[in-house]
């Protein structure tokens, strides 16, 4: 019979992704979401020199644009905009954002109201400071452009490698932030706490499994569930 876990505490590293796909796909974990009211503006402008910087800056990231009440082109002040800028907008036809769009993507940053239901759970991360681009191409641009380059370095960090293995707690040592585990391959091993809440719910003869990450040179517990 297969155990029921319960989670007790969970530590998350930014996942990194694997090379750029075609635009419109999403796959989950590989896709930044672009959004503006009508698909075919900011998220169109965003969307294009995020993959210019991701390439040059070696991330493999890809983004996408999707609108709200989305127009049925792009219009010609947009598209000699970013072509001045050497790039173009990734769809031919604005595409429309749904809860699955969402919730399948890595982050989404939008320009304009999200509705809950077409963003499901997700959160939604607001660059609401951008000036009309319709108006001013190049306004527009700085602006988002500078949004990017502050996202950029926490994309760049590297998660480190974890590990998942399960065993009995046979010491906990709360003041030096330390439990030692007896695994299933019979050896046993002392570990470092990351998060000290653990130790308000596990005991020794816990049986538990562990989500480690070597930290500062030293096993850490970065997830822990407790049978």
């Amino acid at each position: 019979m297969k155990s029921k876990f319960r989670v007790l505490t969970l530590a998350f590293a930014l996942q990194l992704m694997h090379p750029a796909f075609a635009a419109g796909d999403i796959t989950s974990d590989k896709t930044i979401v672009f959004v503006c009211l009508h698909g075919s503006v900011k998220s169109q402008m965003a969307a294009a020199h995020f993959n210019r910087i991701a390439r040059e800056r070696g991330l493999p990231y890809t983004a996408i644009s999707r609108g709200i009440e989305v127009d049925a082109s792009i219009p010609t002040r947009i598209r000699n905009g970013l072509s001045l800028d050497g790039l173009a907008p990734l769809d031919d036809v604005p595409q429309p954002l749904t809860a699955a769009d969402a919730v399948a993507t890595a982050k989404v940053f939008a320009f304009d109201p999200v509705p809950d239901d077409k963003r499901g759970e997700v959160e939604v991360n607001y660059w609401s400071d951008v000036p009309p681009a319709m108006k001013d191409y190049v306004a527009a641009r700085d602006v988002i452009v500078s949004h990017i380059d502050h996202l950029v370095p926490a994309l760049a960090v590297r998660p480190r490698p974890q590990e998942t293995l399960q065993g009995v707690v046979t010491a906990v040592d709360e003041r030096n932030d330390r439990i030692t585990v007896r695994l299933r391959s019979d050896t046993t091993e002392i570990f470092r706490v990351q998060d000290g809440l653990v130790f308000n719910a596990v005991h020794k003869g816990d049986q538990v499994e562990l989500t480690v990450e070597n930290i500062d040179g030293a096993k850490t517990i970065v997830g822990l569930k407790k049978e």
